[in-house]
């Protein structure tokens, strides 16, 4: 089930603590207008945050990450690495900050 950025609320996140499963379910939920252009965004999104610690700032930006971390993942075959799960839990809690 698709969710419009415009239409989320607090309540259709996950826990930003949460299971890989819970994060995975939700990322599906978002369908990036242009997925190369997406890949390229959160990749760097990524290597900012190994660098900083800081996540995008747009609602839209974080939903994008979180979807593409899903895709990397899921093409990798198993679930995130400790880094990974910080980075999924970081994209959450910032959504939440957003909607909250």
């Amino acid at each position: 089930m698709q969710i419009q950025t415009g239409e989320l609320r607090e309540t259709d996140l996950p826990n930003g603590y949460g299971e890989w499963s819970d994060y995975a379910k939700f990322a599906v939920t978002f369908a990036p207008r242009d997925r190369d252009l997406c890949s390229e965004a959160a990749s760097d999104a990524f290597a900012r945050w190994r660098r900083t610690g800081d996540v995008p700032r747009t609602l839209e930006e974080l939903r994008a990450c979180l979807w593409y971390e899903q895709r990397r993942w899921r093409f990798l075959g198993r679930e995130p690495d400790t880094e990974g799960m910080r980075y999924a839990g970081a994209l959450i809690r910032a959504m939440r900050t957003q909607l909250g």
